[in-house]
């Protein structure tokens, strides 16, 4: 999907997608055939990060993407 029809939220995003931090802090991460849902541009004073968010329902366990 090309960059520009990727959805991106700015400072705050739907609970139903997480960045792969959030994912791994709940046990989760991406599958590995797993697409980034989003963009994710959060501000914080002078400085500005962008990330992809994932859909948490398509996420793995931890254990499982590192046993295969």
């Amino acid at each position: 999907m090309p960059k520009d029809k990727i959805p991106t939220y700015h400072q705050t995003h739907p609970p139903d997608l997480a960045t792969a931090d959030a994912l791994n802090l709940a046990g989760l991460q991406p599958a590995d055939d797993q697409k980034v849902a989003a963009l994710f541009k959060l501000r914080k004073g002078n400085t500005e990060r962008l990330t992809g968010l994932f859909r948490r329902s398509d996420a793995v366990p931890l254990q499982a993407k590192e046993e295969a």
